[in-house]
């Protein structure tokens, strides 16, 4: 257990206590709820700080901690699921269809007085859950109660449909063995019976559509964090009961998810029975009864298919379309002033007028004709004053030119080949 009372004094001692010298406390120690003698054990290896029964006692009848009348009672409320074996040890199994729920009481008629009706007596929790996850829940509970002292924990055994017997570490996961679920759900292990994980509730939170989810506080400092535990549901009314602080125990099927920041190991529940809680008292220091969330109705879900569909149409009108960058502009090149046509030459053969052309820009000078090859062209003429001089017509026949003569290459040398 992790606590424990002064007898003298009466004083609430925490297993954290345990481990200094001189002690913070005075001895001897009884338990937080009888008077039976326990003493501290220091914490090794994976073993935390906790108190033990002294040698010899044990805890008295009625006590919330005595291991025999908590076996027996979660034994006697199992609906036939958990048994008694003849060490003492509770062996709980676990049916094909673990939500399956117990036949609704029948009303019992008393002869004596028929304006009474009396009910069968239940052990399952309002609202009625699964009795493999009642007996679970009351499981966790009373390890939480003994610190999940190993040697408590070792008197309790789960057996999947159609399986061996497995430890309840193997079923039920706490903070010290995060690690070890991360790992099998990392390394896609096949894992063929629903998963239990107890812990305490660290915070509630919201994802992006608003929707609130709960981490489950680990037993590392913050920053040797590795991954974080989270609960999740599509449906809002299965996490809105949590807070900060409030002891839970989730079944089903665990998933890694490798987040960009720090990976997730988490749980999408579906159902109420997937989610069984329970609080502290504040005046008694002890965990209450567990419950579980309301069930989740046929309108909820159908409000929650319908507010899906809305996001995602939203999403789709509002993401951003694809824009094809346009060609680069290629510019075009400038175009040239159009050059005014000349009159037609006379066919008479007589000068033109000056006057015909005084609207016309300036025009460059005629060349003379050639007349041989190796004339060099004559310089051009600067421009005249207004007026501007006649332009000669241009001539009947084009000027000859002297072609180049050809030369002979090696021919001339060596002879035409006879």
């Amino acid at each position: 257990m992790d606590k424990a009372r002064e007898q003298r004094t009466g004083r609430p001692v925490s297993a954290e206590e345990i481990g200094p010298d001189p002690e913070p406390f005075e001895r001897p120690l009884i338990c937080p709820i009888c008077d039976s003698i326990v003493e501290p054990v220091r914490g090794y290896k994976n073993v935390p700080s906790l108190f033990r029964l002294a040698k010899g006692t044990s805890h008295e009848a009625g006590c919330l901690l005595n291991p025999t009348e908590v076996i027996e009672s979660i034994a006697h409320g199992s609906h036939g699921l958990a048994h008694v074996t003849d060490d003492g040890m509770l062996r709980l199994e676990l049916p094909a269809d673990i939500s399956a729920l117990p036949p609704w009481p029948t009303p019992l008629i008393d002869t004596t007085d028929t304006d009474v009706i009396r009910t069968r007596d239940t052990t399952t929790v309002r609202p009625y859950l699964p009795p493999a996850i009642t007996s679970a829940a009351k499981i966790a509970r009373f390890l939480q109660l003994h610190g999940f002292d190993p040697k408590v924990v070792d008197r309790f055994r789960v057996k999947p449909h159609g399986q061996r017997p497995i430890p309840w570490g193997r079923f039920c996961y706490t903070p010290r063995t995060y690690a070890d679920l991360y790992q099998r759900c990392a390394r896609h292990e096949p894992i063929t019976y629903p998963i239990a994980v107890h812990g305490t509730v660290h915070s509630i939170a919201q994802d992006r559509n608003g929707r609130p989810y709960a981490r489950l506080a680990l037993n590392v400092p913050a920053d040797d964090t590795r991954f974080h535990v989270l609960l999740r549901s599509s449906q809002d009314s299965l996490i809105k009961p949590l807070t900060a602080g409030t002891h839970v125990l989730v079944v089903g099927d665990w998933t890694v998810f490798d987040s960009p920041h720090i990976p997730q190991l988490r749980l999408f529940a579906d159902e109420h029975w997937q989610i069984a809680y329970w609080e502290t008292d504040p005046a008694t220091a002890l965990p209450t009864e567990p419950t579980c969330p309301p069930p989740v109705t046929a309108r909820q879900r159908a409000t929650q298919a319908q507010a899906r569909v809305r996001r995602t149409r939203s999403k789709t009108t509002t993401r951003p379309t694809s824009v094809q960058p346009e060609p680069p502009q290629v510019p075009s090149p400038p175009t040239p002033p159009a050059i005014p046509a000349l009159p037609p030459p006379r066919q008479d053969g007589a000068v033109a007028d000056p006057g015909d052309h005084q609207s016309l820009p300036d025009a460059p000078a005629a060349l003379p004709p050639v007349t041989g090859a190796t004339a060099p062209p004559a310089p051009p003429e600067p421009p005249q004053p207004s007026p501007r001089p006649p332009i000669p017509p241009p001539p009947s026949v084009p000027p000859t030119i002297t072609p180049r003569p050809r030369r002979r290459g090696w021919r001339r040398w060596f002879g035409r080949r006879q």
